[in-house]
Parts: structure tokens; C-alpha cells; sequence
């Protein structure tokens, strides 16, 4: 690939920005519609005051410039609704009912830092479904996309691929989708890869990729078929140059050395460090002690005396009333 000047890199950023800027003026980022019970009233007016243009990065990976209104229902925990999700989940979309589900009471984790997270996060899935006109989209395509539409990225996603990759299996990407029915271990894994690989194709094939894949997927298309002709190369083979790449030591490099990792080995080595100082000055404390015990069993009972009284000899006795006699006072 040819570089970029420096004039015409700029060039590039300000059409972008201007193509950016264009779309977002005719596009109408969806209205959200929020219903909860007046015990979760506080946390209806934090969904209602998110802004619209957070969800735009959504709209711009699937091509949807008008998704439509979408339904949020803020459950409470042991609710019917709140029943329908794993313990650990925060909230879940039903796409084809236009429908959100929050659990607010719950914890938000990994991929999502807070509750406007999780709303970017559920309002990306009905967007990618109706852009793919109701028709099925392979789960870590979905969830891909929701992270990728999601926050910015941090260090914690970068590791989390990476362990992802290089310490468990090579898995085919519909296995992946089998991971988000396990336990939380298990989907943690499966969002990690998921986010992987969609990443690696965006990459490859530039963000308007998932937007002519999910075009053609709403006009019939399998996914594959629909893949194959938005990129022009068959989904098997992307496959396997994710896993080769990926699992090099090479790809992987930038981020052992970056400054977070550094200084993560600094706060490991330094913890390691005090750790085994301590080991070092307990043992001496211990050894000491030890040594004042065994001096303190040979010592004799009375300083300056003999042990065995019956060894005192005539000048013994005579030293001994000199020592028991009190001076005279005059």
C-alpha cells in the first residue's frame, strides 16, 4: 500500500471528517423509550439523559442512518425478565422485539465500564438486526460489532485477546458462538475473541465492511455467501490468517513492550522484591531468637560464682567472708 504524504493524509482526515459530518447531519440516531418501576426511577433518568450521538459509531458500522425508536425496560432484580439473563449479565437486547433489557442492581463487567456501556452496547445488537433486515448473523459478528460500536478501547481489551488467543484453544468461529451459552469464563472468552477477530477484519477491510456484509445478508444472502462477496475472499480463509497471525510472537510484541505492561512487570518484580525481603527478615528474626534460647540454657545461674557450691576451696571461704562481713562505721 502506498503511504500517506503528510499534505495528503490531511487531506484524507478532512474528507472524512467532512463525509463524517455529512452523515451525521441527515442521519436520526435512535430515540430510546424507557420504562421502569418507580423504585428504578433514578436509574430511567440516567438511561434518558445519555446522548444521541453516542450511538452514531453503531449506525456508521452497519449502515443504518435511521434505526428507529428502541424500547429499554429496567428490571428489577428477581423480576421475570431479570430471570431470562445469566446472574452475571447486566442487561440483554431481544432485537426482534426493538426491546432492551436492563438489570441495574447488577455490577457492569468486562466489555462494558458503566451503564451508558451497556445501553451502546444492547442498542448496537438491534441495530445490526434491523440492518440486516431480520435475518440471522453469526453471534461473534454481532458481538464483534457491539464492542467495536462500543467505548474506547483499553489496555484491558488488548490483554484479554491476548490470553484469549494464546492460551486456549484454536477454535472455528461457530464454536466461539457456543461459548456465550457456557459459564461466565467461557463468554468472557468468547467476547474476547469475538472482538479479536472482528478488530483483525476491520483492519483488512476497512470499516464499511460489516455495512455491505449486512446489506447483502438483508437481501438473502448467507452469511458466508454475503462475506465472500463484501470482501472478496471466503470467510475460511480469513479464518485461518487470523489464527496464524495472531498466535506469532511477532503480533504480540508491541504489547509486551508497551508502557502499561512495563509497568506492570515493575509493580510485579516490586511486590516480588518485598515479598522476599520480608522471607529474609523473618528467618534472621527467627534464627536470632533461636540463639538467645539456646544461650540462655547454657548460662550459669549466678554470674561470678561457681555452679556447684561443694567446689569452693579454703580461699573460697575466706573470699566469701570478706564478701558477707559489712565494712565498720566509725
Amino acid at each position: 500500500m502506498e503511504a500517506l504524504t503528510a499534505p495528503r493524509f490531511l487531506r484524507t482526515l478532512v474528507g472524512t471528517a467532512a463525509l463524517l459530518g455529512a452523515a451525521v447531519a441527515v442521519s436520526a440516531p435512535p430515540r430510546l423509550v424507557v420504562e421502569a418501576p418507580p423504585s428504578l426511577a433514578a436509574y430511567a433518568r440516567e438511561v434518558e439523559r445519555i446522548e444521541p450521538e453516542v450511538f452514531l459509531p453503531a449506525m456508521e458500522l452497519t449502515g443504518l442512518w435511521e434505526p428507529g425508536p428502541v424500547r429499554v425496560l429496567v428490571a428489577p432484580e428477581g423480576s421475570p425478565l431479570a430471570r431470562r439473563a445469566p446472574s452475571w449479565a447486566v442487561a440483554f437486547a431481544d432485537p426482534a422485539a426493538g426491546t432492551v433489557v436492563l438489570i441495574p442492581t447488577r455490577t457492569p463487567t468486562w466489555p462494558d465500564d458503566g451503564l451508558p456501556d451497556v445501553v451502546r452496547h444492547e442498542v448496537a445488537h438491534v441495530v445490526t438486526f434491523r440492518a440486516a433486515g431480520g435475518r440471522p448473523v453469526p453471534r461473534w459478528f454481532d458481538e464483534g460489532l457491539a464492542m467495536a460500536a462500543g467505548r474506547e478501547r483499553a489496555i484491558e481489551d488488548d490483554v484479554r485477546e491476548a490470553l484469549a488467543i494464546l492460551t486456549g484453544p484454536r477454535l472455528r468461529f461457530a464454536q466461539v458462538d457456543g461459548l456465550f451459552h457456557g459459564g461466565r469464563s467461557d463468554a468472557s472468552r468468547a467476547y474476547a475473541l469475538s472482538s479479536a477477530f472482528f478488530g483483525d477484519l476491520l483492519a483488512r477491510h476497512g470499516p464499511a465492511f460489516p455495512a455491505r456484509v449486512l446489506r447483502r445478508i438483508a437481501g438473502g444472502e448467507t452469511f458466508e455467501e454475503a462475506f465472500r462477496g463484501a470482501t472478496g475472499v471466503a470467510f475460511r480463509d480469513e479464518s485461518g490468517d487470523f489464527w496464524r497471525s495472531r498466535r506469532s510472537l511477532e503480533r504480540w510484541l508491541p504489547l509486551l513492550t508497551s508502557t502499561a505492561a512495563v509497568w506492570l512487570a515493575i509493580v510485579f518484580l516490586s511486590a516480588w522484591a518485598v515479598g522476599v525481603a520480608r522471607g529474609r527478615r523473618a528467618a534472621r528474626l527467627a534464627a536470632w531468637e533461636a540463639e538467645e534460647r539456646a544461650a540462655l540454657q547454657h548460662e550459669p545461674l549466678e554470674a561470678g560464682l561457681p555452679e556447684d557450691p561443694g567446689d569452693v576451696g579454703p580461699e573460697g571461704d575466706e573470699d566469701r567472708k570478706k564478701v558477707e562481713d559489712p565494712p565498720l562505721v566509725h
